[in-house]
């Protein structure tokens, strides 16, 4: 219980310390791993969907086609618009570290200037540890959802890949009359 504790009180320390650039961070970071979490639920099932065919036992070539743009517009076409803002969050994270390391230094310039005949040390140290705290926090959110960010990337790219040989093929093959 008391470790428990303890872990909570370093965590307001911290957040304490980031000030409102963490608060941001972090906020934008749960966005950016809820939807990058749905995001690569959602591609992992689109291979094997394809693989298992999404037209057996048709020759049509209209039907394969409807059924191709019905997945690619109601499946695929969800994860394609997510990969932007992904992207795009993935950014945030890290350029509000930034703007968190330019907002502390500058807390610390500010401190430094002041009249007030406090400890000097103290003010100095205040202003770099929310530098330093809102660029870690931006760096550790921001790195590893780049690393699954492009993962997911290669997932999509290897999805749309299967979708575009798998219907040639099927057209192919409705085209010479056979079942697909």
């Amino acid at each position: 219980m008391q470790v428990i504790h303890s872990i909570l009180q370093e965590c307001q320390t911290l957040l304490d310390q980031g000030g409102v650039v963490l608060w941001i961070i972090l906020a934008v970071g749960v966005w950016l791993y809820t939807m990058l979490l749905a995001t690569w639920r959602a591609a992992s099932p689109l291979c094997d969907y394809i693989r298992e065919g999404v037209t057996a036992g048709s020759d049509s070539k209209r039907f394969l086609l409807n059924e191709y743009t019905i997945f690619q517009l109601d499946k695929l076409a969800w994860v394609d618009r997510r990969i932007p803002v992904i992207g795009v969050m993935i950014g945030v994270c890290t350029l509000g570290g930034l703007l968190g390391t330019v907002s502390g230094m500058l807390a610390t310039f500010e401190n430094m200037a002041s009249a007030s005949q406090a400890d000097p040390m103290q003010k100095i140290a205040s202003g770099i540890s929310e530098a330093l705290v809102t660029t870690q926090a931006g760096l550790l959110i921001a790195l590893p959802a780049a690393f699954m960010f492009a993962l997911l990337k290669s997932r999509v790219s290897a999805v749309h890949a299967l979708l575009e040989e798998n219907l040639h093929a099927d057209l192919a093959v409705a085209s010479r009359g056979g079942a697909v």
